[in-house]
């Protein structure tokens, strides 16, 4: 004759209504995250890439800052980056040797929900040195 443990089948139950919530809550939550803050780093590697392009090229930096700007700003646009201008992303500081030093300094907002909002903020140098 086969015996059945009762009080094993009801330690076997698994998770409860309330746990299920909670991790359905989580996972909304992280996912909404990641939902509003994965553009702006996918972004920030394109405004990146765009820098290093520009620290890279010496004859630009030889160029009035107008044109280095303006050069950034086409970058921009062919990389669909609409919201975006090159005089409040990209700071660019006189040096006597390269002619500027390029730095990535912006931020981005986001709302996450209701009256809270998602503050991302990008400081990255450009250092052609370190191509090479």
């Amino acid at each position: 004759m086969i015996s059945v443990n009762h009080n094993g089948i009801r330690r076997q139950r698994g998770m409860g209504m309330t746990g299920m919530l909670i991790v359905m809550a989580v996972s909304v939550f992280v996912g909404l995250f990641a939902i509003k803050v994965g553009p702006h780093y996918f972004e920030n590697w394109t405004v990146a890439k765009i820098a290093d392009d520009v620290a890279n090229n010496a004859d630009l930096m030889k160029q009035p800052r107008s044109k280095v700007y303006r050069y950034i700003n086409q970058a921009y646009r062919t990389n669909s980056l609409w919201d975006l201008k090159a005089e409040d992303t990209i700071k660019l500081k006189k040096d006597g040797k390269r002619g500027y030093i390029v730095n990535v300094q912006y931020e981005k907002r986001a709302n996450l929900f209701h009256n809270i909002d998602l503050v991302t903020t990008f400081d990255s140098s450009s250092d052609p040195d370190a191509a090479q």
